[in-house]
């Protein structure tokens, strides 16, 4: 029996009661006590089966707002998890946003929104990615509207509970002085010093992002799920990038990537910039036991690069209509040496970075993302305007910073002249 049945039984069991005594007001034959004093037991019973269901239900609820990942919400609850932050956001707060009318106050906060904890992962195919070698990138759902690859998309991806986690950084060189060797039967054995291991503690930051919706926005809940996530979440992700690779690491500022002590440098001048993306990539697999798989590079430079010609004047990436020479069709963000580009404003013109970014670098996750609203903010009350604020919490683990290459790029330096002769014969 479900609570409402429950209650109803103890209804109907009190009513009888409830009858007996008042027919008898004078006093109760002996069968009629014993007959009340059943039905006093029953009501009991009742109560306690009542306040154990109710318990069940709280729980449930616990676990729905946001406990646990949202398939196990719908496992445990039965009700459709939500599929989307905005959707999450709606789903707990409509109650209120019904209720609300203008000039009323307003003040929802959302569970925070977790991705799913096994998002599945998303076959770099298309992308011009030679299969097998690249990496393969995860589209988590909190931030599942990207119309391009960002950088957390190719990285390593790690949920914590704590305020801090501590990791090992391990040195370019791991031998400081003398090293093995052969030696003859009965001889001095040699000496071996290694560098040691950097103790590193790591904290989270909050990114946040604010937005002003008016009060008839807020009356469309469909419009506004797609709000937040398409305007506002995408918002918060660019701001995310930005502290994941040039965060400066000051006051409540993450340490970028860039920022990191221990990358490896090389610049690529007026040489071939192809070709010094392939020494880079190269420097990675030599100093650590790591394979290159990502390139970082800003818009501009990686333009320069994509519409690099050669002496033929054919485009060395495919042209606007056709691949090179009318080979298969046209790759929009095309791979260079085969890995994943990267092409964020969040890089600054004229650097690069080349990495093993899957097992160099773990953006650290904290909770979800929280989306949170309010018409008491600054004057939102008198405009009839509401603030909508999502925050989430994420760090950066870098425990091999020699497997990154960074540096200076002249993107347009000698990008593939002669290379097409052979290719028109």
């Amino acid at each position: 029996m479900n609570i409402k049945q429950l209650k109803a039984a103890k209804a109907d069991v009190v009513a009888k009661a409830k009858k007996i005594l008042d027919e008898n007001p004078d006093g109760l034959t002996d069968e009629d006590l014993a007959t009340v004093e059943d039905f006093q037991a029953k009501a009991a019973d009742f109560d306690s089966r009542i306040e154990k269901a109710q318990k069940q239900v709280n729980l449930r609820a616990a676990f729905s707002n946001g406990y646990d990942d949202a398939d196990e919400d719908t496992k445990n609850t039965g009700v459709e998890a939500a599929k989307s932050l905005g959707d999450h956001f709606i789903k707990h707060a409509e109650p209120r946003l019904k209720a609300f009318s203008a000039g009323d106050h307003l003040a929802v906060q959302a569970p925070e929104f977790k991705a799913a904890s096994d998002p599945s992962l998303t076959s770099t195919q298309g992308q011009g990615v030679i299969d097998g070698y690249a990496t393969e990138y995860q589209r988590a759902i909190v931030n599942q509207r990207r119309e391009r690859l960002v950088a957390a998309d190719i990285m390593g991806s790690a949920r914590m509970n704590g305020a801090v986690i501590k990791y090992l950084v391990e040195k370019a060189q791991r031998i400081a002085e003398g090293g093995p060797g052969t030696v003859a039967e009965g001889a001095k054995k040699p000496y071996v010093r290694y560098n040691p291991l950097e103790l590193v503690t790591e904290s989270p930051a909050k990114v946040a992002a604010l937005t002003k919706i008016s009060d008839e926005m807020i009356e469309d809940l469909p419009f506004l799920a797609d709000y937040i996530n398409q305007q506002l979440v995408y918002d918060l992700s660019v701001k995310e990038e930005e502290q994941l690779l040039k965060g400066d690491g000051q006051g409540s500022n993450l340490t970028g990537l860039f920022k990191r002590e221990g990358i490896q440098k090389l610049d690529i001048g007026s040489g071939d910039a192809f070709d010094g993306l392939l020494e880079a990539i190269q420097m990675v697999a030599l100093v650590t036991p790591l394979t290159a798989d990502g390139i970082l590079l800003n818009p501009s430079d990686f333009q320069s690069l994509r519409i690099a010609k050669d002496n033929n004047g054919q485009y060395l990436a495919g042209g606007p209509f056709q691949g090179q020479y009318g080979n298969g069709g046209i790759i929009l963000n095309p791979s260079i040496w085969g890995l994943n580009v990267i092409s964020t404003p969040a890089v600054d013109k004229g650097t690069y970075m080349v990495g093993a970014f899957r097992q160099g670098a773990t953006v650290l996750r904290k909770g979800g993302i929280r989306v949170d609203a309010t018409n008491s903010n600054v004057d939102d009350f008198e405009n009839n305007l509401t603030t909508l604020r999502a925050e989430e919490r994420l760090g950066l683990m870098v425990p091999r910073p020699a497997a990154f290459v960074t540096g200076t790029i002249n993107s347009g330096a000698g990008a593939g002249a002669g290379a097409g002769e052979e290719a028109a014969a």
